[in-house]
């Protein structure tokens, strides 16, 4: 990693690894015990040895697009209303340095992230059932929730590049976070279909665009062509809103924004 890249990654991993960011986080991690409890996980467990993948993951499928998005929607917003861009183009970085920069950090920090939610939930789940094999629902759902991440972090990207300011990208985040709700947008699609007189397999292909079913799909890899195509998914959306935000950043004019 360049010298100027990595004191640009070490500055964006801390603002956005900031206190808010763990809250948030920890009370996901919380809700996701909660709802292991509440939801049966633990008597499905004792009785039949198994966790449901909603169980670990209803957290997710109600707020996991909002707690995602709230980590980096500012980050790029912010350091324009703060003219801190300003300073580090007139330094004589290019944008493209700042864009990997903020890359690097949607692609640890979101790792370190699911790691945040899943080692609590697959430490209750241990102790409950008391056998180390368990532990291999950290490894199974690892990747997919980091992807799941990644896909809302890319996004997140975007949105904080397109509307400029850290108010406009809040707004947008929140409408789009619950157009993504996985139980919402299945409805949304489900009616379209109806309406459109789509096929059952076309219907449940569009159900995919939605991260959270996307995850679910691609942790469930006996079904193997729905395992390629969210992987294909996952991977298109990433690089589509990464490589749409750069094209934006690249073109806009950013000194003096701030004033």
């Amino acid at each position: 990693m360049n010298g100027r890249v990595r004191t640009l990654f070490v500055r964006d991993f801390r603002k956005a690894m900031n206190a808010r960011t763990i809250m948030i986080w920890v009370a996901l991690a919380g809700m996701g015990i909660f709802f292991f409890y509440a939801t049966g996980g633990k008597s499905n467990l004792i009785k039949n040895n198994q966790v449901s993948f909603i169980t670990l993951f209803l957290p997710h499928m109600i707020f996991g697009s909002w707690a995602v998005l709230s980590t980096y929607y500012d980050l790029f917003s912010s350091d324009r209303e703060h003219n801190v861009l300003d300073c580090i183009l007139c330094s004589g970085i290019p944008k493209h340095r700042v864009m990997l920069s903020k890359l690097f950090v949607i692609v640890v920090l979101s790792l370190i992230l699911s790691f945040l939610y899943l080692l609590p939930v697959t430490s209750v789940i241990l102790a409950v059932s008391g056998d180390i094999r368990h532990m291999k629902i950290l490894i199974q759902f690892l990747l997919p929730l980091w992807g799941y991440i990644m896909v809302y972090a890319s996004m997140g990207i975007l949105i904080s590049v397109i509307a400029r300011s850290s108010k406009g990208a809040l707004i947008w985040s929140l409408a789009i976070g619950l157009v993504l709700m996985p139980r919402f947008f299945v409805m949304i699609v489900e009616g379209v279909g109806k309406a459109l007189h789509l096929s059952t397999s076309m219907v449940e292909n569009l159900q995919l665009l939605a991260p959270g079913v996307m995850m679910q799909a691609l942790s469930e890899t006996s079904d193997l062509p729905h395992f390629i195509l969210a992987m294909l998914m996952f991977g298109g959306s990433i690089l589509i809103f990464c490589s749409v935000a750069y094209g934006i950043f690249r073109k806009q004019d950013e000194f003096n924004y701030g004033e």
